[in-house]
């Protein structure tokens, strides 16, 4: 008899072999490597979208920072100027993430040479939390797989779903601490071993397997 984990892995392994899903993994795969030797403007529209999904839908953020990327807002707009744009696109914490993204802003090229000059994968995601508002570990991990850094588990509540689905944890009900995150991030750094895939690009498949698609 195969083993929880057994089974999500035979799951999983089904699912990347399904060509078109991989695809559209492999195409975003590519984006993200392309962000990451992008400005300082793709830099903060990833950033941008990464504090704006934080305890919202994924949906929701790609709205919102289509919306302040088309209307300039993002990149010229005052904190005001950024909360009604989130009001008219009907997101839920306007204000505070508007102060969080018009802060990011004005750190940006701090932001994206502290990124490139730090090696060590748990101190970049570190310095992100400690120094960018908005950020945990979830939130800082998501902005870095997204920029090309591929080392992160990006563990929401779509991703404790699976695992909970395959009985290799349970639903947490609370905000996960930081020593949480990293035990479940090591499971899926396993998993994603086994699997030959880093744990960045994993997560999709998992979020996959969630909602039926891939977004970012």
């Amino acid at each position: 008899m195969m083993s929880m984990e057994e089974n999500l892995i035979q799951d999983l392994n089904a699912i990347m072999m399904n060509s078109e899903v991989k695809e559209i993994i492999d195409s975003r795969r590519k984006e993200f490597i392309k962000n990451r030797f992008g400005d300082e403007r793709v830099w903060l529209t990833e950033l941008a979208y990464c504090i704006l999904v934080a305890n919202t839908s994924a949906k929701s953020g790609l709205k919102c920072i289509e919306a302040l990327t088309k209307s300039g807002k993002l990149f010229n707009g005052s904190t005001k100027d950024i909360e009604e744009i989130l009001k008219i696109s009907g997101y839920r914490y306007p204000r505070k993430r508007a102060e969080y993204i018009f802060e990011a802003r004005g750190k940006i090229k701090e932001i994206k040479e502290a990124i490139e000059k730090t090696l060590d994968p748990n101190e970049r995601r570190d310095w992100l939390r400690r120094n960018v508002k908005g950020l945990g570990m979830k939130e800082s991990s998501h902005f870095l797989r997204n920029m090309g850094y591929f080392d992160y588990a990006i563990i929401d509540r779509h991703i404790l779903k699976v695992l909970s689905k395959y009985g290799i944890t349970k639903i947490e009900q609370r905000k996960l601490t930081i020593k949480r995150y990293l035990e479940l991030e090591k499971l899926i750094k396993e998993i994603s071993m086994k699997l030959n895939v880093e744990p960045g690009i994993l997560d999709l498949y998992l979020w996959y397997m969630d909602t039926g698609e891939v977004l970012k």
